[in-house]
């Protein structure tokens, strides 16, 4: 490796290192070595396209610079980290949060959507917080953009069934709006889908179709549309989110239960408890498990 420290390391991984600048900024730099070297600089000098490609929105982390030469990628620091750490560091949230979260991530997918870009990677983990608690989604360096190939995969409990990508079968919208699905189950219910059983055995589930019980649950009606490939736009997803309640039996919502929403306030939180946010520097590849 030959990389020269720019800030205080936060984050490593397969595709590049993450460093928390002086002037608060973050800067993710391609690791330079003997394996995938142009690789990892071809990534992630296509996250930076996609950031130029959606513009500044208020469900994007906001680019600030890009330097093709050093292959460093300099974005807008995020001081509560991922949707997956902080909920499961404060279950608490409240539901009126926990629906906003879902609004925001189908609002980020969507915008994906408008311009042919495919996330590849939805989950908890690539979904971050302002100081506001806004979520923002983010990590676009394994992105299809224009049925591109990639080489990034979901975690098995983010992975829809048949969703194995070839040069003839490149990720579509339904493997992001899965990923989704699987998102809101963990919004909902603080835990990802199968969460206690092993990942060969979730492929298994999976693959025969059969997912976690909704029964219930918020939004249960939003997860199952996810889940079994009847959404054709995230924009759907927002739309239902809006829809007043049909009733506790309707799964909407604003009806059913939120396993860990114990609280009906927001909860405060300092942004020093949560120092360095869940810049991931790299994505797919393992089975992870991406809880």
């Amino acid at each position: 490796m030959n990389i020269r420290d720019k800030g205080v390391l936060i984050d490593i991984g397969l595709t590049s290192l993450v460093e928390l600048l002086p002037s608060g900024d973050i800067i993710k730099t391609a690791w330079l070595g003997r394996d995938r070297d142009v690789e990892r600089r071809e990534e992630l000098a296509l996250e930076s396209r996609i950031y130029d490609l959606l513009g500044e929105h208020a469900c994007l982390v906001k680019k600030k610079a890009w330097d093709a030469s050093e292959s460093t990628l300099v974005l807008e620091y995020m001081p509560n980290g991922t949707l997956k750490d902080y909920l499961r560091a404060y279950p608490e949230v409240s539901v009126e949060t926990r629906r906003r979260w879902i609004e925001q991530a189908a609002q980020g997918v969507h915008l994906l959507q408008t311009l042919s870009i495919i996330h590849c990677d939805i989950g908890p983990h690539n979904f971050l917080l302002d100081a506001d608690l806004n979520l923002k989604i983010s990590d676009f360096s394994g992105s299809s953009l224009h049925a591109s190939g990639t080489n990034t995969r979901p975690g098995t409990r983010y992975t829809g069934p048949d969703s194995y990508w070839t040069a003839k079968r490149p990720p579509t919208p339904d493997d992001d709006f899965f990923g989704l699905g699987s998102t809101i189950y963990f919004i909902i219910t603080g835990t990802a889908p199968f969460e206690e059983i092993p990942s060969h055995e979730v492929d298994r589930r999976y693959q025969a179709r059969e997912f976690p019980e909704l029964t219930g649950i918020q939004c249960a009606d939003v997860i199952a549309k996810c889940w079994h490939r009847e959404i054709r736009s995230a924009q759907e997803v927002v739309d239902m989110i809006k829809t007043p309640g049909r009733g506790p039996s309707s799964g909407t919502c604003d009806s059913g239960v939120i396993s860990n929403g114990l609280s009906t306030g927001y909860l405060w939180v300092s942004t020093e408890v949560l120092a360095w946010p869940g810049y991931r520097s790299s994505r797919g590849g393992g089975d992870d498990d991406r809880l």
